[in-house]
């Protein structure tokens, strides 16, 4: 029953960072403010400094001109999502129509950034901003134009490198392919489910017990995988059969996502195409991904010379074209905590859920029905430790490594989140992990890093949505968590532990209240409507057959105790309202709390019987 409890309260944690109208939204434009207080503390400092050397700039907007309040607008914007896209938040998302966050932003505004000097990198509708590339002193004037509401540096880190050294690894058997002959005359094929069908790609996968799910005929046929990395490169072997729906270099603004001479440093496109093996690779007898009949969509967003670290705005641009295309699943091996100067690097503070930018749009996918999986991060043997932006955000599934006996690998990140969220949510085989060797067409590696543990999750999710096409991203994430073979009782080095691809297939979604005790004896408990708004009431119900104790309290998800809304005798059924507020008055900022009612009483004077119920209490 606790782990019962465990779910139904963690589906509703993810509800709160997806929940939202399904008509278009009408929002209040953001206030206008002094000019000064318009510019982010990292950018005045080098305003204050008088550099005149260009940096990469959010200019947030403060509306979209109206259009945000008119009807006709929001027909005008579906062009700017694929069928797919719309399909998809359909029966996915909780965002299910179109949002005043799919509009563009007002050219015009655009239009005066670049009369002003300012070269544009692109424009986020998620965000109503566009991403240019101006002096610090530019920045200020812009600052003082009506239609500006903020403007900040974009953040530039540091992707995550694996750990350690390559291993070569040889190919079991070496030019040949399709069936083998056998001594008796007969012809034997490598078929998925096969042991010998995956080569050296076998124990990684079979922890997971995916050639399990092969067996059952899934491979991830139907599901489009968007993969936001460093670069591809699609001349190996284990590509040959690839289904690449759409190609975007959002660094120098094409389609080429290999290596480009000239361009990239040498080596751009190596961390991306061992990730993409992971999820979509395949040569029968040698190597597998996870999900080798996925269709993929690959975005490089990560620019690797040491001169020009990544900028965080090409994952926003990135997620929001696998939104357009109509993408099922985000795959991204990228994470970030520190930069380089004079950027201010993030703290462990910063790590809540709901403050980087590439978090917030990791949230904003989820949002629309995207499934999204990260690393947790290759910091755990560091000063650092803990995980790295995006894989702090509730509503993504973040992966953590072990190596092939479960055992947790000393590299990968830890949890908890800043506000004390259990992370990473599972684990996949991170240590010594294969894949394709990126710098020879035929050669296959094996290299270390949550960069590979965590397409190997994606393609169990993969796996997943081919199953069970109508599932959500919670409802994936609980069914992994659910079904992982540390999930009775998670922790921060591991989470809900190793993933159990075929016991999360057949995972079914609670949505009922469920006791946290075998012996609820007849105690019974409702709140709704749920979710509220914060400040409206939410009416609490709970019914016992017999007179005796009942203590009714509110618990926020660290397990504290915010308010008691009851503590006495109680017989039947009794009613009464929460606002959302604590037990002093003071209102609870939005987010999930368990109502826990309890009754009964031991000879220890311990409550015996229990029931929980999440609220979610939207902003």
């Amino acid at each position: 029953m606790l782990a019962s409890s465990r779910r139904l309260a963690a589906l509703a944690v993810a509800v709160v960072l997806v929940a939202t109208a399904t008509g278009p939204a009408t929002p209040q434009a953001r206030a206008a403010a002094p000019p000064d207080s318009k510019i982010g503390p990292w950018l005045a400092r080098l305003i204050a400094q008088g550099s005149d050397a260009p940096v990469p700039v959010w200019v947030f907007f403060t509306d979209r001109a109206g259009s945000e309040r008119d009807p006709s607008a929001f027909n005008s914007g579906r062009p700017l999502l694929s069928q797919r896209s719309l399909d998809r938040r359909s029966r996915r998302g909780t965002l299910s129509g179109l949002d005043a966050s799919d509009l563009p932003v007002h050219e015009p505004y655009v239009r005066a950034l670049v009369a002003r000097g300012a070269r544009l990198r692109g424009t986020s509708r998620w965000l109503d901003a566009a991403s240019v590339e101006m002096s610090p002193r530019l920045a200020a004037e812009i600052a003082r134009l009506p239609f500006v509401w903020r403007v900040e540096l974009v953040p530039r880190g540091r992707g995550i490198d694996p750990v350690g050294d390559t291993e070569r690894v040889s190919e079991p058997n070496p030019g040949r392919a399709g069936p083998l002959p056998d001594d008796a005359g007969l012809r034997l094929t490598y078929a998925p489910g096969d042991t010998a069908y995956y080569g050296g790609s076998f124990r990684q996968l079979s922890m997971m017990q995916v050639p399990k799910l092969h067996a059952l005929g899934l491979s991830g046929a139907g599901v489009l995988v968007c993969m936001l990395d460093s670069g591809f490169h699609l001349g190996h072997q284990a590509f040959s059969g690839l289904q690449v729906v759409a190609t975007r270099d959002f660094i120098h603004g094409d389609t080429n996502v290999d290596d480009q001479p000239g361009q990239d440093t040498n080596g751009q496109a190596w961390h991306g195409t061992a990730t993409l093996s992971c999820v979509a690779g395949s040569k029968p007898g040698t190597f597998s991904g996870g999900a080798f009949g996925a269709a993929v969509a690959l975005g490089k967003t990560e620019d690797i010379s040491s001169e020009t670290p990544v900028e965080m705005d090409y994952w926003q641009f990135g997620a929001e074209w696998a939104d357009s295309l109509g993408a099922d699943v985000i795959s991204s091996s990228l994470g970030y905590s520190t930069f380089d100067p004079p950027y201010q690097s993030y703290t462990y503070a910063d790590m809540d859920g709901r403050t980087t930018v590439v978090t917030l749009a990791a949230v904003e996918a989820a949002r629309r029905g995207i499934t999204v999986v990260t690393a947790a991060g290759n910091a755990g043997a560091t000063s650092w430790h803990y995980i790295i932006a995006p894989a702090d955000a509730d509503s993504v599934i973040t992966s953590g490594a072990v190596d092939s006996f479960n055992v947790v690998a000393g590299f990968s990140s830890r949890g908890p989140t800043s506000d004390g969220r259990t992370k990473p949510d599972v684990t996949a085989m991170g240590v010594s992990a294969m894949m394709v060797d990126p710098d020879h067409d035929a050669g296959y590696i094996r290299a270390s890093g949550t960069s590979f543990s965590t397409p190997l999750t994606a393609s169990v999710v993969a796996l997943l949505l081919e199953a069970h096409p109508l599932w959500r991203p919670y409802e994936v994430r609980e069914a992994l968590r659910e079904t992982a073979l540390n999930h009775a009782s998670p922790n921060n080095d591991i989470g809900w532990g190793l993933v159990q691809g075929l016991a999360a297939r057949s995972w079914v979604p609670s949505t009922t209240d469920v006791a946290s005790n075998p012996s609820s004896r007849g105690l019974e408990l409702a709140a709704g409507p749920n979710p509220v708004r914060r400040g409206a009431p939410v009416t609490i119900r709970f019914a016992v057959p017999r007179a005796e104790r009942v203590r009714l309290e509110v618990f926020d998800l660290a397990g504290r105790s915010r308010s008691r809304l009851f503590d006495g005798m109680a017989e039947g059924t009794i009613s009464l309202q929460w606002t959302g507020s604590t037990g002093g008055g003071a209102p609870l900022p939005a987010g999930v709390y368990w109502i826990r009612a309890s009754a009964g009483q031991s000879p220890s004077g311990r409550l015996e019987a229990s029931r929980v119920r999440p609220v979610v209490l939207l902003p």
